[in-house]
């Protein structure tokens, strides 16, 4: 028996069983997949509503929407979150830079401008707001990644950009790629070489140059370097569709702090139901390859996401439910009031805020407002109060939740 379980591996969940580690605490974590950080951009997104300070936005918001995820921790657990999680990236060699003073304004893979707080230090020349002009290099045999398209949108925004293709070494071509396969040719130095001649020789009077974020798996700070080097321009990262290598980077960098600090992951094992009494959380069941796996703990830190994770789901009857434990959700209720009329409306959409209400301890509430299970702690997109996408503070309030979350647990098993 485990004091506590984590269910969710994405970011909330891998941040919450961090600060449990960091507390001494041995969490095991059970998710159906590797979480959602292996299709995210690998950017901390803060709040993206922001043109200003961020500390200034959020500090507002916290006192005009108490109900908000980022009132229930505090500007000073988000503070502390990025703080802990800068550290770690640190240490793995994949840090972060950034601030909450203000967004910063990254490409896409198709040329849109997204505001981004904390990043890797690979993306920092990035920034569209810095002067200079820019060439983005991409391969043919990386699908979804069209350098001319991108330049082409960035053009239009007044950003004096151009977009060229590089070859492959003829060794080197295959059928199928895909991101995992780039980042494992771009650890070969022979290879970085070739490429860095081809953007040397296409550069022209660029100042920057950006690449599609696969420069490598084992060492991509260094992979930047070697290719700034032979380029003669500053090289940056632009995250392409998933698999996301800035995100898988994320993941294995938790994943191998997590393990070294004496966490289990069990990946696989998908939450089915919960056992209560006396409102505690007792145990909860997983699907296995012959039979239902039972966990039991002491504490129990729910991080499965919203819709767009599959922690909260929906059918055609209008039905809205919390996959794992069955929690009460705060939504819609009926399909018709799921959708806003116009697609593109700025208030967003309802159904998008679905999710588990609770009090100032992120324990799970009922529709009377009446704790669930004392026991059970709330973290990331599963939240109610907010809509993180259109907010554009998804892995922010994963950040500061779960962190939040992991201490509030890590405290009770004292």
């Amino acid at each position: 028996m485990r004091d506590t379980v984590v269910i969710g591996a994405g970011l909330a969940g891998l941040m919450g069983a961090l600060a449990l580690a960091d507390a001494g605490h041995r969490p095991l974590l059970l998710a159906k997949g590797q979480g959602a950080t292996h299709w995210t951009s690998g950017t901390i997104d803060v709040w993206g509503a922001a043109d200003g300070s961020l500390r200034e936005a959020i500090t507002g918001l916290i006192a005009s929407n108490p109900q908000h995820p980022y009132a229930r921790t505090g500007f000073a657990s988000l503070e502390a979150a990025v703080a802990r999680f800068r550290a770690l990236t640190e240490a793995a060699r994949y840090p972060y830079v950034g601030s909450f003073e203000r967004n910063v304004l990254l490409p896409t893979a198709l040329g849109a401008l997204r505001p981004a707080a904390f990043f890797p230090t690979t993306m920092a020349a990035g920034d569209m707001r810095l002067p200079g002009p820019v060439l983005l290099a991409g391969f043919h045999e990386l699908r979804d990644f069209f350098p001319p398209l991108a330049a082409a949108n960035l053009a239009a925004q007044g950003i004096d950009a151009r977009g060229t293709y590089l070859n492959l070494p003829p060794i080197k071509r295959k059928l199928d790629f895909n991101t995992r396969s780039f980042a494992q040719l771009f650890d070969d130095p022979a290879f970085r070489e070739d490429v860095g001649r081809q953007l040397r020789a296409a550069r022209g009077d660029a100042t920057r140059i950006g690449l599609p974020a696969v420069l490598g798996l084992k060492d991509p700070l260094a992979v930047v370097g070697h290719l700034q080097q032979l380029s003669g321009a500053q090289v940056f990262e632009i995250p392409t569709l998933p698999p996301s290598m800035p995100g898988v980077r994320l993941y294995t960098i938790f994943r191998d702090a997590l393990v070294k600090a004496g966490a289990r992951i069990q990946i696989g094992a998908e939450v089915l139901r919960g056992a209560a009494a006396n409102g505690k959380l007792n145990a909860v069941f997983s699907a296995a390859a012959a039979r239902e796996q039972e966990h039991r703990a002491s504490t129990w830190l729910l991080a499965t996401g919203g819709i767009a994770g599959g922690g909260v789901r929906t059918d055609y009857t209008g039905a809205v439910w919390e996959t794992a434990l069955g929690l009460p959700l705060r939504a819609p209720t009926g399909r018709g009031e799921w959708f806003a009329p116009r697609f593109l409306n700025e208030a967003g959409h309802p159904i998008y805020q679905a999710g588990i209400a609770t009090n100032e301890q992120l324990r799970p509430l009922d529709e009377s407002d009446t704790v669930v299970y004392t026991n059970v702690a709330i973290a990331g997109a599963a939240l109610a109060g907010c809509d993180p996408i259109r907010e554009r503070c998804y892995s922010g309030m994963a950040l500061a939740t779960g962190w939040h979350a992991g201490q509030l647990l890590a405290g009770a098993n004292e």
